[in-house]
């Protein structure tokens, strides 16, 4: 079995087992905190690119989870496409969003594809997805599909983890910390791979734009634009 058809079992396990322990790892039941968290984190993060949605926008989520934070993308855009590699969680994200009729739910296969035609959204969004992603390959595809999807004037803004071996080494003291909790945290599909950022920039062209923005010791974001 592929390593991506591993990936997509142990998500939907862990959808079965805890979504919300496994979506952000504070919370232990989808309750409204978890959800509030999100719509901080949208805006919070956004605010930290200098990017912004409008009602005219359409963004796509990649690795939406349950809808921590898809609801506050669909209030602030006019069309959201919710992405995740676990059909168990966007069985759950449909009823936790079922009242917003903005957002459309797609299953991905997790090798990095993206079913939507070449420039057809103006916005893609993620966040603590990249680092579970078992593959530097698989994560590249994304950050290339991303790109490729993009309007004129769209932004791509995707959290990856950091490279180096400061980071490495406080990413492993989490995954074996959370393990002793009986959590199932040395599986590749929670460890994930890693992307140097020189990979992330080299995939900058003549119109296309790619901006590493360091957050924290552990994560950076990649920040791409399309010209107009």
């Amino acid at each position: 079995m592929p390593r991506q058809g591993a990936s997509k079992r142990f998500w939907n396990s862990a959808a079965r087992e805890n979504a919300a322990w496994y979506i952000a790892t504070r919370f232990q039941s989808e309750n409204k905190e978890f959800f509030e968290s999100g719509t901080r984190e949208v805006d919070d993060f956004l605010a930290f690119a200098g990017v912004g949605l409008e009602a005219s926008d359409s963004v796509v989520e990649i690795g939406c989870g349950t809808g921590r934070m898809t609801r506050r993308l669909a209030e602030l855009a006019g069309r959201v496409i919710a992405a995740d590699v676990s059909g168990e969680m966007l069985q759950r994200a449909a009823v936790n969003l079922a009242d917003s009729p903005n957002i459309e739910l797609v299953e991905l296969s997790g090798e990095g594809d993206l079913p939507l035609a070449d420039g057809s959204v103006t916005a893609v969004f993620s966040y603590i997805t990249m680092q579970h992603v078992p593959t530097a390959t698989a994560q590249e595809a994304y950050f290339r599909s991303a790109l490729r999807v993009l309007a004129p004037g769209g932004w791509a803004l995707i959290q990856f983890r950091r490279s180096g071996v400061v980071p490495r080494l406080l990413d492993w003291g989490g995954h074996i910390t959370h393990l002793a909790n009986g959590r199932r945290t040395l599986d590749r599909a929670w460890r994930g791979a890693r992307v140097r950022e020189s990979a992330l920039l080299q995939q900058a062209t003549s119109d296309v734009s790619v901006q590493i923005l360091p957050f924290g010791r552990r994560h950076v974001w990649a920040l791409a634009k399309r010209a107009d």
